[in-house]
């Protein structure tokens, strides 16, 4: 008789059922590596299966850290509504009050930008802007100062486009309110408050951890991805944290 899928099972054998599946799923998908982490009441499960990279084979495990690029989109924006929380920031007001460097190739859409429109991805304007701006604490800074000749594309707040030029416009305006670096804010304000202890911004501080390498898909199987992008903590500890 097949196995009940659907009826609860003890931790352990939730584990197993686990890592056998997302091991199957890992290489059926053709997933260089991943792991998982799932909040059963009170006890998190984990899995992992593949490998960190393609090109040295080393292991994927639950303490394995990977590159989580626009998720930190959420962060983003939950370091904004902190500010909108505080009373420092009115989503409803124009960009340039608070951010006067803000200065893009259609002046009077520049002008009329408000917070709100960069959070709904409804400014506007070119949303695939990836300028290398290097490191440093000035990087956000000296990407913002980059966009004088950025396109506007429709009106403010005419229709959603999905918008990564306008999170990095976010993340100046909160370095520009909390007069800190956005990295700093960021683990000053989330990571550390969750007990993140892993979360590394930069690839320079990824590789103090067990950490995945970026692959991109191609025709015939993955390939490593070379643009570094932000590091979280191992999956068991995200977990813990939506309790």
């Amino acid at each position: 008789m097949p196995h009940d899928q659907t009826r609860p099972r003890p931790h352990s054998e939730g584990a197993r059922f686990l890592q056998e599946s997302f091991a199957e799923l890992v290489a059926e998908h053709g997933v260089p590596g991943a792991s998982i982490a799932v909040l059963a009441g009170e006890q998190v499960i984990t899995a992992a299966a593949g490998v960190t990279s393609l090109a040295t084979g080393v292991e994927v495990d639950t303490e394995t850290v990977f590159q989580i690029g626009s998720v930190t989109k959420i962060w983003t924006t939950t370091l904004v509504m902190q500010l909108v929380d505080e009373g420092l920031l009115d989503l409803d007001r124009p960009v340039r009050d608070y951010l006067p460097e803000l200065v893009i190739g259609d002046r009077a859409a520049g002008e009329a930008i408000t917070t709100r429109q960069l959070l709904s991805h409804t400014a506007g304007f070119e949303g695939d802007i990836f300028t290398d701006t290097g490191r440093g604490e000035d990087a956000v800074e000296r990407y913002v100062a980059s966009l004088t000749d950025l396109p506007q594309l429709f009106a403010p707040g005419e229709t959603f486009s999905y918008n990564n030029t306008g999170f990095v416009v976010l993340g100046r305006l909160v370095e520009v309110l909390r007069d800190q670096p956005y990295d700093q804010v960021l683990l000053d304000r989330i990571a550390r408050p969750l007990g993140l202890t892993s979360v590394s911004p930069s690839p320079y501080e990824a590789i103090l951890h067990r950490a995945a390498t970026g692959h991109m898909p191609t025709r015939t199987a993955p390939r490593r991805r070379r643009r570094p992008g932000h590091w979280p903590a191992p999956t068991r500890r995200p977990a813990r944290c939506s309790r």
